[in-house]
């Protein structure tokens, strides 16, 4: 049975700057960006990936989401957000009606298909309640200390044989030659598959 509600996950780029308003006066911090998805597709008749119309999301975030994502996002990063979808009316300056896409985020990542990202930094508890300065916990996570089932894999962990693991000087596997050359740049990686969509 369905409880109403429509929870999505968009892939897009963060289309505007990032507006972090801290927690204060027992409001939550809050934060909200817009979110560009755009669905390529190859065409086989020109041979070439062609990118359809974009779709605009305004996305909203609370709570330590919010402060992590005010301090982890810039316009242009490519993220891949989980939340519920809903739809707002407005009156743009002319008087004409208009509808906006909101995606209340629940989950927000940085999509590693286009790049890698620094060591994770733990949030403080409380993070909701103080500001963005005071929230970032520098030690290393403990990997030992992970959750463990009967059978000593971390819980909720996909297992991956560290065997099939690509690493970095092993891309001219992939691409030819021209992989091991350094003066072959990553644009030609991304267009030969390896790193985008």
């Amino acid at each position: 049975m369905s409880n109403g509600t429509l929870d999505l996950t968009v892939t897009g780029w963060v289309g505007s700057e990032v507006t972090t308003l801290p927690a204060q006066d027992g409001r939550a911090a809050y934060t909200t960006f817009r979110l560009g998805s755009t669905r390529r597709w190859w065409n086989r008749q020109t041979g070439q990936w062609q990118d359809s119309q974009t779709e605009w999301f305004q996305v909203k975030a609370w709570r330590a989401l919010a402060v992590n994502a005010g301090l982890s996002l810039r316009k242009g990063v490519p993220v891949v957000v989980q939340g519920r979808l809903s739809t707002r009316e407005w009156q743009d300056q002319g008087g004409a009606l208009r509808t906006s896409l909101v995606l209340e985020a629940t989950a927000i990542g940085i999509d590693l298909s286009f790049g890698t990202v620094g060591p994770f930094q733990r949030t403080l508890s409380g993070v909701a309640t103080q500001s963005p300065d005071e929230v970032r916990d520098e030690r290393p996570v403990d990997l030992s200390r992970l959750a463990e089932v009967a059978d000593g894999t971390a819980r909720d962990e996909r297992l991956v044989d560290e065997s099939d693991v690509l690493r970095f000087e092993d891309r001219d596997d992939l691409t030819g030659d021209s992989a091991a050359d350094p003066a072959v740049g990553d644009a030609e990686l991304v267009a030969g598959g390896l790193g985008g969509r």
